[in-house]
């Protein structure tokens, strides 16, 4: 099975998730109390759980042929529970009979013996990185996806009767009230339209623990990783530090031969096996290099000449530690192994 299995979000799915984070707002008190950290209105607190719809869209997409679906865990639990649940609980199949892959036993959830424990990673468009703690490599599978939601996603329930122009009306402003306004610092309004557009989810891959630990870069909690960024092309008058070595495997790790920085691996190639491409200055956020023929960065092409290559210091203050690595890194590098893991459903 591919791969680019995208999906999008329709009206259903998001009153469904919508309706569960309402029923688990309505039930968690910690949310209506005025002297709690984690206190939200009901916004933040619907951004805050609303790609766990993902584990459900997405699974059921992959699993459409099957003559069965997944089931994911949509029990509500109170605080002193140990919130152990792994992302799938089970099969159902097409006849109504529920496979479970874990038990709950007061208060904490067990894996039942040669069933699979699965782990759904949700990661926005926008995001360059992925990354999964330490205490979460206990899975046999990891489901990486990708969100991309409208900015107002939310507003796709509202009323039509929302959208009434005549509240429109009664909110432009009288141009009475302005004297002069050169600098167009006032903003003309427009006149809402409701929009149909919400989002989609797509599958990056499924991959094993050993494929995650082998794509990935150990960071210890102390650790703040630099990640490449952008490319440019800028000349400059410098004599060669070193030649730029590319190993076979393509996974090339930048070291500033300054510190312990630590760098996550990006994908490098040659264009041409003769070019020897040099190192011509290097510092911590960038490293300029001359190619003679051009060099492919990432599945980019970039033409001979002068390259600087940007880095971006990925700031944690986190206190875990964790498996971090490009999104790019798995999807042109890392083996999915969805087939393994819907030969496993068919199995079970």
């Amino acid at each position: 099975m591919s791969n680019s299995v995208q999906i999008d979000i329709s009206k259903d799915h998001l009153k469904k998730i919508v309706y569960f984070i309402l029923m688990k707002f309505k039930s968690d008190p910690l949310h209506f109390q005025g002297t709690s950290a984690k206190r939200d209105l009901l916004g933040g607190y619907i951004e805050r759980w609303f790609n766990k719809f993902a584990e459900e869209i997405v699974l059921n997409e992959i699993l459409k042929e099957k003559p069965y679906t997944a089931v994911i865990d949509y029990f509500l639990y109170g605080n002193d529970s140990d919130k152990n649940a792994p992302d799938i609980l089970g099969l159902k199949t097409d006849s109504g009979s529920i496979i479970p892959f874990v038990k709950y036993n007061n208060g904490a959830w067990n894996i039942i013996h040669n069933m699979p424990n699965i782990e759904v990673k949700v990661f926005r468009k926008d995001q360059s990185l992925l990354g999964v703690r330490e205490t979460q490599l206990i899975n046999d599978f990891y489901i990486f996806v990708e969100s991309d939601l409208e900015q107002d996603y939310l507003s796709r329930i509202f009323e039509d009767s929302l959208y009434d122009e005549k509240y429109y009306k009664e909110l432009v402003m009288d141009k009475i009230f302005i004297e002069k306004d050169e600098h167009n610092q006032i903003m003309k309004p427009s006149i809402l339209t409701k929009d149909s557009k919400i989002g989609s989810f797509r599958l990056i891959g499924i991959y094993t623990k050993n494929d995650l630990v082998k794509h990935t870069t150990f960071c210890k909690k102390d650790i703040s990783p630099y990640y490449f960024t952008t490319v440019e092309f800028k000349s400059i008058k410098s004599k060669t530090l070193e030649d730029l070595i590319i190993p076979n495997s393509n996974n090339f790790i930048y070291d500033n031969k300054a510190d312990t920085t630590v760098y996550l691996p990006i994908k490098m190639k040659l264009l041409n096996l003769k070019d020897k491409p040099q190192i011509l200055k290097r510092n911590k956020g960038s490293l300029y290099i001359y190619s003679d023929y051009g060099i492919e960065i990432n599945n980019t092409r970039y033409s001979k000449g002068h390259i600087k290559l940007n880095f971006a210091k990925f700031e944690r203050n986190s206190n875990w530690n964790e498996y971090i690595s490009m999104k790019t890194v798995f999807e042109d590098e890392a083996k999915s192994s969805i087939n393994k893991l819907l030969n496993l459903f068919d199995s079970i």
